[in-house]
Parts: structure tokens; sequence; C-alpha cells
């Protein structure tokens, strides 16, 4: 069965740039300050800190395996070559359906579609927290069709392998991958641990993170390496292996004092969890 990796950089942002990468400018934001943060500590109410506006470097490539194609997109740092990298598979895409039929999303390369997954949840939500942690990594988001949302990558490591091989020769060896780590949020958890068993003896991931995974469930890493979970009591109940971000830690957060925070579940599960956890796993032991 034939597979292919291409780049659609200039396709999707009409510009194809050295090496397949184009500069991408990330905007500043707050994020958690680590040193401020107790883990495990209901009662600990940490702190924020500003986020410097960074620049990193953009590749968008479809992959395509028996004639079913998925965008991919790598946000890499500016310069220096990515030691490893951060694998995303977001939350389930099909109750976000009445959106997302009018950006086209039964087309996986749909020109609207690949853009509103790159300005919401690359450059202004995953790619701002990859780049901004202290580990070099870069960013692998692989964009979600209708159907089966997945595509090749629902359960088929080889073939993740083939993709993460071919987008690291199309960039000029821009990144390794020989040590991945993979993060999933909310409803993504079904999708993730899957994907995660079929990579396993294809692609090294060593650390994986769960955002607020339905009912707490915690994700699988059959290469045995670290597992960590952050629940807001919102997706379900805190379970014994979570990480507890309940409402009473986020008291200094920028929308606290709004009545944005009245709706409990669209504050933490659909703004805080999402928009700074990430951050905060990446930096902590």
């Amino acid at each position: 069965m034939g597979q292919s990796v291409r780049p659609i950089n200039r396709d999707i942002l009409n510009m194809e740039g050295n090496n397949n990468l184009i500069e991408q400018i990330l905007p500043q934001f707050v994020g958690i300050d680590i040193s401020s943060f107790r883990a495990g500590d209901r009662t600990n109410v940490f702190r924020f800190m500003p986020i410097p506006r960074a620049v990193g470097r953009l590749g968008i490539f479809a992959a395509e395996k028996g004639g079913v194609e998925r965008a991919v997109i790598m946000l890499l740092p500016e310069k220096a070559r990515a030691d490893g990298i951060l694998i995303c598979i977001t939350q389930g895409f099909q109750q976000a359906a009445g959106t997302l039929d009018a950006l086209g999303w039964a087309n996986p390369l749909s020109y609207k579609h690949v853009h509103y997954a790159l300005l919401k949840h690359v450059i202004n939500r995953w790619g701002l927290q990859t780049l901004a942690s202290r580990k070099n990594l870069g960013l692998m988001y692989i964009l979600r069709a209708r159907g089966n949302e997945l595509g090749p990558f629902a359960a088929d490591g080889p073939f993740l392998q083939f993709v993460l091989e071919e987008i690291k020769n199309l960039t000029n060896n821009s990144f390794s991958y020989d040590t991945c780590e993979a993060f999933t949020f909310s409803s993504g958890i079904h999708d993730f641990n899957p994907f995660m068993r079929a990579a396993s003896g294809n692609v090294n991931i060593k650390s994986v993170y769960a955002i607020d995974p339905v009912h707490s469930m915690i994700p699988v890493n059959p290469n045995g390496g670290r597992v960590k979970v952050y629940s807001s009591g919102t997706a379900g109940a805190i379970g014994p292996m979570s990480e507890p971000m309940v409402l009473e830690r986020w008291q200094n957060e920028p929308a606290y004092d709004t009545p944005e925070k009245n709706d409990k579940f669209m504050y933490l599960h659909n703004r805080c969890m999402p928009w700074y956890v990430l951050g905060l796993a990446l930096g902590t032991p």
C-alpha cells in the first residue's frame, strides 16, 4: 500500500521557505510560574509569569497512505535542531462538527480547516507552550478530518515513523525523533491510547501527558516512561493518579475575577487547562 509525504506550505500559506519551513512569530502570553507550583497540593495557588514573544519555524505537510490523507503541522525552534518531537493528539473534532462543516473538514487539506487549526491550536495554544518550555522540542500536530479522524495515523506505528523520517528529510534534518513525547486533551484520550500502543516499537515515546482527559482516564505508555495526568474535575471525577487542577488553584489567572469564571466547565476545561497546563507539564519533573 503506497504512502507519501509532501510539503503544502505554498497551498496553505502561499510561501515555501527554506527547507520547507517558514518563519512563524508566536504571540507573547502568560504561563504558570513553575517555581510557585506544588504538585498534589489542592490548596496551592500558583502564580503566573509573562512569556515573551517567540519565533519558530513552521512547515505544513500532507501525509498519505492508501489514498487517505491527513495534514501534519510541524512547529520547530527558530534556530536549533530540535532534540525531540512532542506529538499532539487533540480532542475529538466531531463534537464541533457544526463549526467544522463550514470549514470543509471532510477534505483533510481544506484551506479553511488547516488555517483554523493552525491559528487556534498551534500558534495560539499548543505551539506556544511547546516552544516556551525548557525542553528543546518541536511540535507535531496531526490534523483530524471527518470520518476516522486520525486517518492512517490512528493505529499504524510504522506509518508514524515513516512520516517523521520523511519530514525530517524534507526539512534538512531539522529535528531528531530518537526520543519523543506525546500528549492529548479531553476526549482525545480515546484515540490516544490506541495510537500509543501502535506507536510502541516504532517510535520511542518516553513521556506522555493527558490534559483534562474525560473521566480522568489514564494514558498508556507502552515504552514504560513518564505518565502525567492533569484533571480539573469538570470532565469527570479526579482520579488518584491525577494532578488536581481545581478551581481554587487558579486565583491568579487573568480571567479568574471575571464573569467567565462563572461557567466552571468553560473556564477550567476550555480555557485554563488547554491554555496553560501543557507548559506546566513540560517544565515540571
